[in-house]
């Protein structure tokens, strides 16, 4: 359920904020670039705040002099540390509002991107962007964890204001990274009044939609193409022209370490840009709306066979998966999978089956609860009434370079750390080739040779996606 459903909200024009599903995260990010432009008042000051939180960083590793067992080595080592901000309800997964964020295993490179910026006399940065091109492995989820961590004051006070304005009841829930002070470089945690999320428990936190993009604005690759085009000469030197378009995240990162002005010159050129925030109301990429296009999908598409006892548990699964076919089929639920002439990716066809089915599951009184790693792969359905049982999807687009390793590998390994016998491998086809007989047949042939091998049971099943005639023009 999303925030405004859950709390009884009727939104008004003053209601600027993204209203964020709370039992999975949606594959948007936080811009710092976007309130760096924002002109209202109260969020004036926090892009100052962004550049006062890595100055004092950069403070404490330029203190430390290379010692890293010195206390501002320590101190700017724990001050780098973004745990992954559940209370938002965004990130790049869409899978349960709980991950990882920027943990340790990210310290050691944004510590190494600080000493770079040090070695280099910068002692202040305008943007995060400039320590995250100094390294690899920095993501767009990553940056905007990174935001959400050291601008969370504004947020929970915005979140505070939206609450009151229409009642909602807020509870003490402890935040993490709540604020940090500038006088004792530390972060601090606290127990604040915030509505609270039934999914999870922790606090909810919202944000203005215009601060929301499926893209943030600076990344490594468009950086590594400006290089190339505004200073040829310079980086011809250094790296390998004929591997400019095939070059490696370490090699870009390099690039940015050995030319740090360079970075500086990009990001002005970033900031005169202009920029967009993700529009959430069409939802081009269907990443804000499949909880309400799978709420129809279900709805116009009713699963009629309901379980009674355990040995029904896998024929439900099997008549779930078939409702959700028959109406991507027969009911224009193909459409949803298409951008114009362009079939939409795995995880948006993903997305779109866990809502569908988590309705069929309530309207039939079933306990249904999909793991974290649902939007990224397999979707493992944890289901309950009276009895315990679960069962495996493994969704796959038939053009993905990976099908057969998701048939003969992926499937396998995770029904045996489940702990599975049967799985369903479902197969998702756009264009006719994918309905070929004889390539249907190597697919029902494999998934029998692969079940017996290892001693369980993967059924495939195939749904059509490809444009259909509309039911006026069929003759």
């Amino acid at each position: 359920m999303r925030f405004s459903e859950t709390f009884g909200i009727v939104r008004t024009d003053e209601d600027d904020w993204f209203d964020p599903l709370l039992l999975a995260d949606t594959n948007l990010c936080i811009d710092p670039f976007l309130i760096y432009d924002d002109g209202e008042e109260f969020w004036a000051h926090a892009h100052d705040d962004m550049i006062d939180f890595f100055a004092m960083v950069l403070a404490l590793v330029k203190a430390a002099k290379g010692n890293e067992r010195s206390s501002s080595w320590g101190k700017a080592k724990s001050l780098l540390l973004f745990p992954e901000p559940d209370e938002f309800c965004l990130g790049v997964t869409e899978g349960s509002p709980r991950g990882s964020g920027a943990g340790k295993g990210l310290q050691v490179p944004m510590l190494a991107s600080a000493k770079v910026a040090v070695n280099y006399d910068i002692e202040s940065v305008g943007h995060i962007e400039e320590l995250v091109l100094f390294q690899e492995g920095m993501g767009l989820d990553r940056i905007s964890d990174m935001v959400c961590n050291i601008l969370k004051s504004y947020f929970i006070r915005y979140t505070q204001k939206v609450a009151a304005r229409h009642s909602v009841p807020m509870e003490k829930v402890r935040v993490r990274h709540s604020s940090w002070d500038n006088s004792t470089s530390r972060w601090r945690d606290a127990i604040v009044d915030l509505p609270r999320n039934p999914y999870t428990g922790s606090g909810v936190l919202l944000s203005p939609a215009r601060f929301l993009r499926e893209l943030l604005t600076v990344g490594a690759d468009e950086f590594w193409d400006w290089a190339w085009r505004e200073d040829p000469e310079t980086l011809r030197a250094n790296f390998n022209y004929d591997l400019a378009t095939k070059v490696s995240a370490a090699l870009k990162a390099q690039m940015a370490r050995q030319n740090p002005k360079l970075v500086k010159d990009f990001m002005r050129v970033c900031e005169s840009r202009e920029k967009t925030p993700y529009d959430i109301e069409n939802d081009p990429l269907l990443r804000t709306s499949t909880y309400e296009l799978g709420t129809s999908l279900a709805r116009e598409n009713p699963l009629s066979f309901t379980p009674t006892q355990p040995d029904e548990f896998q024929r439900f699964i099997e008549a779930l998966v078939e409702a959700y076919g028959h109406g991507i089929e027969n009911s224009d639920g193909w459409r949803l999978l298409w951008d114009k002439e362009k079939f939409r990716p795995e995880s948006a066809c993903q997305s779109l089956f866990r809502f569908t089915a988590a309705q069929y599951c309530r309207a039939h009184q079933i306990d249904l609860t999909s793991e974290s790693n649902a939007g990224r792969g397999p979707v493992d359905f944890k289901f309950v009434q009276n009895w315990s049982s679960r069962a495996l999807i493994e969704m796959k687009l038939a053009n993905n370079s990976g099908f057969w390793h998701g048939l003969t590998k992926q499937t396998v390994q995770y029904l045996k750390s489940e702990e599975i016998r049967h799985a369903l491998f479902v197969c998702i086809g756009f264009e006719n080739k994918h309905f070929d007989p004889k390539f249907m047949g190597e697919v029902r042939l494999l998934a029998d040779e692969t079940s017996k091998k290892y001693n369980v049971e993967i059924k495939p099943i195939f749904i059509d996606a490809r444009p259909k005639l509309s039911a006026s023009k069929l003759r």
